[in-house]
């Protein structure tokens, strides 16, 4: 039993005793604003961590994922440990931390600033203890995992060569979670245009607000299925210069999310028709000679849905990794997270809980509890073990590609 061998008892009560440098790491990085697309602070001070642990082949890419290696000792499947930096929260956020009794209250605390330092210490306890699997290890800070991020650095990594058997992201509020799906989402802003004029003296132009309006109770009359698990949203809506002028622009930003890539097409179309539609009808409210409303959409953000069977190798494995601390294991609602791309590309892949408790993820009340938080990256390395295989104790679990 892998729980039997010396140097991962080592591992695992070494773990334990760093718990404290842990919590510091965290809340030293949850102090880096780093916003999708503006994470390059924190990830330099990622990859100088990465080289002090030790990890081999430790670089920055082009869209500046953080990557390092710790080698296999033979021929096993490869891993990748992720975790990622960016945050929900605009750079102006303060990101002070506060302390209330045990738990410290910061924007980004948790998600995902936690799981990186819970990967640093997975990576630390591997180095120093000479722990080698099968497969090699390529624990990897990532970035552009949240909103607008759209999945930039999952979907570089992907897309491009390598050679990636398994894919495990560390970004659940449960520390048993296993989330095994992947809910696809589409994501579209809308900028409705028009001459624009007074309120008065040009009364009777088309409206780009009264146009976005007409689209916005379209798409509240929408119908979506329960199963699979189908949502819309208007989420953002912006324009306007007075109450007295008709403005020359509004735009809005629409969410449409699926756990089916067939009622995601399908919902889009009609998203698109309601937009087509209520163009048409706005201008078709005031004379035919008058400047005409516009509409432009423009997609920004396209993440595939997909999943696997409950009980394939990969999430059995992190029911295995969980029961053998004592963790119950759960697995969690659908969601959208950097597993999603690998889960599509028919790679085994899943995102699991951070330790700790915590509460008010995506808001500026994030806070975060180091109560056995250390049992989130004792799991990580006996997961990882079980997927790559351990000396004689562990055989891989997970095939090669």
């Amino acid at each position: 039993m892998i729980l039997n061998n010396e140097k991962i008892i080592k591992a695992l009560e070494y773990i334990k005793s760093e718990d404290d440098n842990t919590t510091q790491e965290t809340l030293t990085m949850c102090q880096i604003p780093a916003p999708s697309h503006q994470e390059k602070k924190k990830a330099e001070y990622v990859l100088e961590k990465f080289k002090e642990i030790g990890l081999l082949n430790v670089h920055m890419d082009a869209v500046w994922n953080v990557l390092g290696t710790w080698p296999g000792d033979g021929d096993g499947p490869v891993i990748m440990l992720a975790a990622h930096t960016d945050t929900v929260f605009p750079i102006d956020t303060d990101v002070t931390v506060k302390k209330e009794g045990s738990r410290y209250y910061c924007p980004g605390i948790n998600d995902d600033t936690h799981a990186v330092a819970e990967i640093m210490a997975v990576a630390k306890a591997m180095v120093r203890y000479d722990i080698h699997a099968h497969g090699d290890i390529i624990f990897c800070a990532n970035v552009c995992e949240e909103g607008l991020g759209d999945l930039k650095g999952v979907k570089y990594i992907f897309n491009n060569d390598n050679n990636i058997d398994a894919f495990v992201s560390v970004d659940n509020p449960v520390t048993g979670g296993v989330v095994y799906t992947a809910t696809g989402s589409h994501r579209y802003k809308v900028t409705f245009t028009g001459n624009g004029g007074h309120s008065f003296a040009d009364f009777g132009l088309p409206n780009p607000i009264h146009a976005m309006g007409r689209a916005i109770a379209k798409i509240s009359d929408f119908k979506a299925p329960k199963l699979p698990k189908t949502t819309f949203n208007v989420g953002v809506i912006e324009g306007g210069t007075s109450v007295n002028t008709i403005s020359a622009s509004a735009s809005m930003l629409m969410d449409i999310r699926s756990d089916s890539d067939e009622e995601l097409e399908r919902l889009t179309e009609e998203f698109m028709n309601a937009v087509e539609s209520a163009v048409e009808e706005e201008n078709a409210r005031w004379d035919a000679d008058k400047p005409q409303v516009k509409a432009d959409i423009e997609v920004k953000g396209v993440r595939p849905a997909g999943t696997q069977d409950p009980d394939c190798p990969i999430v059995t494995a992190a029911f295995d990794a969980a029961r053998m601390l004592g963790i119950e294991p759960e697995l969690r609602d659908e969601s959208s997270t950097d597993a999603n791309i690998p889960i599509s590309m028919g790679i085994p892949a899943i995102t699991i809980g951070r330790g700790g408790n915590e509460g008010g993820v995506h808001t500026v009340h994030e806070w975060f509890e180091p109560v056995e938080s250390w049992l989130g990256p004792q799991r990580d390395l006996i997961l990882i073990l079980l997927l790559a295989g351990f000396e004689d104790v562990a055989e891989p679990v997970i095939k090669k590609r």
